[in-house]
């Protein structure tokens, strides 16, 4: 039974418990929204940064391709200069003063788009051989250089090997017989594209965490330092999306110049971070949460509280009754329901001490009733055991020897059943209805029944049938354990018996004591056909067996308790001889 405060702490419990999964199953849904939007928005502010990356090296590629002209003219015009500085001076000496010579002249005359000059010597694998400045520290261009048949000089925009530097290459082979390759490159003034770079990388607005911008694996536009990425370091094509709980991260290349089949690339890389929006989420879930929690707290207070009021008066109500035995007048309640209960118990109570009298005085009358109705039932019990036994009396075929059979097996079934340890009603049962188990030989033949010789088969499967036959007459409520008796006493516990066959605990307690009860009583007494055996050779016969009865034809716990008690068995057998 539930107190009023056990009660309210159950139903706060439930509620919470309810709020609780409701307010989980709406923090899923949440998260599931916010990563769908997430990787929605995140799509899109992806598509405007390329859109805007796309539209900036296009630009920048214009403004660099505003002075190929330009610029070609000028290294044309150095060209036969730096030629016959090559083949007269030793490499380092000629291309300082070719480096010296065209600098002069691009520099002063384009400063706002170069800003710097380096000249190197190349094979044809890109190997540097001998370089002005700081292409004097690379081992190789990135590149193999080649040049069109026809058409101005070959260029392109790329970057130092190594460093996120904006440069402008211009190379021409020496000569048809020199593999090697002059090469001018142009340093870019950082001007034309810092601005941008630092600007974008530095756009952090909505879901964005980082923006940069790599020349190689390593090296990137929007800062010095170098950042190994080992995606790009793998390679992807064009574009590759990496995705997680709480980042989505885009790559996407671009070739941002090229020269035939020399294309020089450049890499987006745009993380988008989740945690902020999912900080608001747990924020705006934890708030409500406790919201929730202080609201069902309030409620269930408030609803409870008029409930265990009226719960209150009525106990008061009903310790009144127990002391008094009246009612006390009606409180006010409320609920209703409790009112109307409140005015129906007194109707009833009303009733209940109008009709007490009547009852006393019509108990004395039922226990004499009850009285007589003992008497009658011991009467006919006595009756039914007396009938029971004269029956089994005929059943054995009115013979005295036989006759006195059903009485031993009677006393020494009920001393197997207690010695068990069964239940005293069914050792009653069992005292009352082992002396029916060859009942059914009522419908044997009496020829068949009291033939002195060896029985024929035939005749043989005519005598098995009794314990079917006990059916007749004992297949009636009350009589269940008589015919269990009659019906399986003939069963053996390894499955050998008749009339069914059952194995082990298949055959009824009953009938397994009074199984191994038959068995020990038929061997002890005397036939027309033979002479009873001691009560040692029964024994050793039920122990061991004798080729016809064997161990394994009983329970072995009743087979326990047998040889446990068979010296009081023998003594209660004898005293019934």
């Amino acid at each position: 039974m539930l107190r009023v405060d056990q009660l309210k702490r159950k139903i706060l419990i439930r509620n919470i418990v309810i709020a609780f999964l409701v307010t989980g199953l709406v923090l899923a849904i949440s998260l599931f929204w916010v990563k769908f939007y997430s990787m929605e928005n995140s799509k899109a502010h992806f598509e405007k940064i390329d859109l805007s990356l796309r539209n900036f090296l296009e630009t920048l590629n214009t403004v660099i391709s505003h002075h190929d002209d330009e610029l070609e003219n000028y290294v044309k015009a150095n060209l036969q200069i730096a030629k016959t500085l090559i083949e007269n001076l030793n490499e380092k000496e000629a291309l300082e003063k070719i480096n010296e010579q065209l600098s002069r002249v691009v520099l002063n005359n384009i400063p706002s788009l170069f800003v710097d000059l380096n000249v190197a010597l190349i094979n044809e694998k890109g190997d540097i051989i001998r370089a002005t400045g700081y292409l004097s520290n690379v081992e190789n261009i990135g590149f193999k250089p080649n040049v069109l048949l026809a058409g101005p000089l070959p260029h392109i925009t790329g970057f130092v090997p190594g460093t996120a530097r904006m440069v402008k290459y211009v190379w021409l082979k020496l000569s048809e017989t020199d593999n090697r390759y002059l090469l001018f490159t142009f340093y870019l003034n950082q001007k034309l594209y810092d601005g941008f770079i630092k600007g974008l990388s530095g756009l952090t607005a909505g879901n964005i965490l980082e923006i940069a911008i790599y020349v190689d694996y390593e090296n990137r536009l929007d800062t010095s330092k170098k950042t190994p990425d080992q995606v790009i370091a793998r390679g992807f094509t064009r574009q590759y999306f990496k995705t997680g709980w709480l980042q989505d991260i885009y790559y996407k290349a671009y070739d941002f110049s090229s020269y035939g089949e020399i294309k020089i690339p450049i890499y987006l890389k745009v993380v988008f971070d989740f945690r902020k929006i999912l900080f608001y989420v747990l924020t705006f879930m934890l708030t409500l949460v406790v919201t929730v929690t202080v609201f069902t707290f309030l409620s269930t207070n408030a609803t409870v509280k008029p409930f265990a009021s009226d719960l209150s008066k009525l106990s008061i109500a009903v310790r009144e009754i127990g002391n008094t035995g009246t009612l006390p007048p009606a409180g006010n309640f409320n609920l209703v329901e409790t009112q109307e209960f409140y005015e129906t118990l007194s109707a009833i109570l009303q009733e209940l001490s109008a009709t007490m009298e009547e009852l006393e005085a019509t108990n004395e009358e039922l226990m004499r009733s009850y009285d007589e109705l003992r008497l009658k039932s011991e009467e006919f019990r006595r009756l039914l055991v007396s009938i029971s036994e004269k029956l089994a009396v005929i059943a054995e075929g009115y013979d005295e020897n036989t006759g006195q059979h059903i009485y031993r097996v009677k006393r020494l079934s009920k001393l197997l059943a207690e010695k068990l340890g069964l239940a005293d009603e069914k050792i009653e049962d069992v005292d009352m209805f082992a002396s029916l188990h060859d009942i059914g030989k009522i419908f044997i033949p009496k020829e068949i029944l009291l033939k002195p010789g060896k029985l024929t088969p035939d005749e043989w499967e005519e005598m098995k049938k009794h314990t079917v036959y006990a059916k007749r007459i004992l297949d009636v409520p009350g009589f269940e354990t008589a015919l269990n008796i009659a019906l399986y006493h003939h069963e053996n516990h390894d499955g050998s018996g008749y009339p069914f066959g059952l194995v082990g605990e298949e055959i009824p307690i009953e009938a397994q004591i009074v199984k191994i009860v038959d068995v020990y009583d038929a061997l002890r007494s005397d036939r027309p056909y033979k002479k009873g055996m001691s009560h040692e050779e029964a024994l050793r016969i039920i122990l061991e067996g004798d080729g016809r009865t064997s161990p394994e034809h009983f329970s072995p716990k009743v087979l326990d308790i047998f040889k446990e008690h068979h010296e009081e068995i023998r003594k209660i057998w004898e005293e019934l001889k």
